[in-house]
């Protein structure tokens, strides 16, 4: 079982981490793919739009290609969003900072919510306080689309052993070690998680290591 003392521990550091990593995160981040983007392309968000975890904008850009009418971008590195300020200047972005475990909408309501290679950072037992305030800030017809790393993608990574809450180290360019929540999902399997907690949801694998999910909430 995990303690919400060691979630919220291990979300700290990972926190520290992204602060630590924004002046090289666009070097080590995933570019979006062609096939990435021709899955946001199919969503085609509209209206309102809502980014979790912008980091410094790389999926931001993909999103603005869209005919949408405005943007909120939400992290919890300052340092990220300040990258993304000087990158990003389009008008219909504005920026919050939250931490996305703590985070709530406040009656604000959007069509469509997107985050990119954010969920495998969610602790298992924090997925579905997640996908509530989720829910939360969708328009009754609302939509949302992610990507994110599969477990084909473990391979990659460097696994701390026999920790509580899966968990990797990451090593920065200055040598510095850090920890990062990282969840392997299989598509599968999240696809059915996400339809026992009342999604409608379509996850498929994408490439050779990614996924692409799509999902609407009061449907099973």
């Amino acid at each position: 079982m995990q303690s919400d003392q060691s979630a919220d521990h291990l979300i700290a550091r990972q926190i520290a981490y992204y602060r630590a990593r924004a002046p090289e995160f666009e070097l080590s981040h995933h570019e979006p793919t062609s096939e990435l983007r021709s899955a946001l392309d199919a969503f085609a968000p509209r209206g309102r739009v809502l980014e979790l975890a912008c980091g410094t904008g790389i999926w931001t850009a993909e999103i603005l290609r869209h005919p949408i009418d405005e943007l909120t971008c939400i992290d919890a590195a300052p340092e990220m969003l300040a990258i993304h300020e000087e990158r990003i200047s389009d008008p219909r972005v504005r920026r919050e900072r939250h931490d996305l475990f703590s985070w709530g909408s406040d009656g604000l309501r959007y069509d469509a919510v997107i985050f990119a290679f954010w969920l495998s950072h969610v602790p298992p037992a924090r997925f579905a306080a997640f996908w509530s305030s989720v829910a939360d800030a969708l328009a009754d017809d609302g939509r949302v689309f992610f990507v994110d790393d599969d477990a084909r993608a473990e391979i990659s990574e460097e696994p701390i052993p026999d920790a509580e809450i899966p968990a990797v180290l990451r090593r920065l360019d200055d040598g510095s070690a850090h920890v990062a929540i990282k969840v392997f999902h299989q598509p599968t399997d999240l696809q059915a998680d996400l339809r026992t907690l009342g999604w409608a949801a379509e996850v498929q694998p994408a490439g050779d290591r990614f996924l692409v999910g799509t999902a609407r909430r009061g449907e099973t």
